[in-house]
């Protein structure tokens, strides 16, 4: 029987459930249903519950052994596999790991270090030393990966570059404070939402918005800011980390048209001349690289649950 484990990609809108070939990522099953974050954490971990069994079911059934399942949220998750944030839905203080474990070694990680890990495995990072990985989606983060390992930061918090406001001064007299909230400005969430409550459509997505550009000049322009946004916040986490390259991920980071447009915006705020021509490129593997990415971080708990 060839190897296999169990990822499972909990995102804000929808979650991501795959059997993984651990010999080469392959992804040789997959099923994708919408969250119900709308209907809270439990919700979220039945849905879960629900998915891994019929994975768990269809590897038995298909003669691939996958005695370990890996978890991905988008949330901020401890060092040891704790949820510690509840922005799309709560599972503190729930029984998710007793009711998860029972289907082969658990890990619970953050969505963004598990595509990292994907990434360098076998994507855009691949053989890359140090890298930046970005996802610009629903929300946005990113994961710094040394020598093929996500850096997770003394509690596991090391995932966001826009989470938190800044403040800068107008004038020379500082009479006037500017806060920003990348996030609440440029996140694909808040982006469908502005644009929705621009043109009286509460279902209208970042999606929507980026095909309005080409007929709305309203469109266009908070096109155009949130990408200055990006850029500037993307320019600055390269002065910060002087990774080698950067790996733009997500819905909208690796979106063929949007990825040039923000890599040559990016540049002018890069502080160091030699740097400037670093590559900023796509993510590789797309939609499946949660998944992968903790599929395979599973696999490595079960072989030290073994040791």
């Amino acid at each position: 029987m060839t190897r296999h484990a169990i990822g499972i990609d909990v995102g804000g809108t929808k979650t991501k459930a795959c059997i993984v070939r651990l010999s080469d990522g392959a992804v040789v099953a997959e099923r994708t249903e919408a969250t119900p974050c709308q209907n809270g954490g439990g919700a979220v971990l039945d849905l879960v519950c629900d998915l891994a069994a019929a994975m768990r079911e269809r590897a038995d059934g298909e003669a691939r052994e996958a005695a370990a399942l890996g978890i991905c949220l988008p949330e901020l998750v401890t060092r040891d596999g704790e949820p510690a944030s509840a922005w799309n839905f709560d599972w503190r203080g729930l029984d998710y790991r007793a009711r998860l474990s029972r289907f082969g070694a658990l890990h619970i990680d953050s969505d963004v270090r598990a595509a990292a890990l994907a990434e360098g495995w076998m994507g855009a990072g691949q053989g890359i030393d140090p890298f930046v990985y970005v996802t610009i989606s629903t929300g946005l983060s990113h994961s710094l990966v040394i020598g093929g390992a996500p850096y997770e930061g003394a509690r596991g918090f090391a995932i966001h570059f826009s989470g938190s406001d800044l403040v800068a001064f107008d004038g020379p007299a500082r009479d006037r404070a500017v806060r920003h909230n990348l996030e609440l400005f440029a996140g694909g969430k808040a982006l469908g939402e502005r644009y929705g409550a621009l043109i009286g459509r509460p279902d209208a997505t970042a999606l929507s918005l980026f095909e309005a550009e080409v007929h709305d000049p309203r469109a266009a322009e908070m096109v155009e800011n949130a990408l200055l946004s990006l850029a500037s916040y993307l320019g600055q986490l390269i002065n910060t980390l002087d990774p080698a390259v950067l790996v733009l991920g997500g819905g909208i980071g690796s979106d063929p048209e949007v990825t040039p447009r923000l890599a040559a915006l990016t540049r002018d705020f890069i502080w160091a001349e030699g740097a400037r021509d670093m590559p900023i490129v796509a993510s590789l593997i797309g939609d499946t690289a949660c998944a992968i990415g903790v599929a395979a971080l599973a696999h490595r708990t079960f072989k030290m649950e073994r040791s």
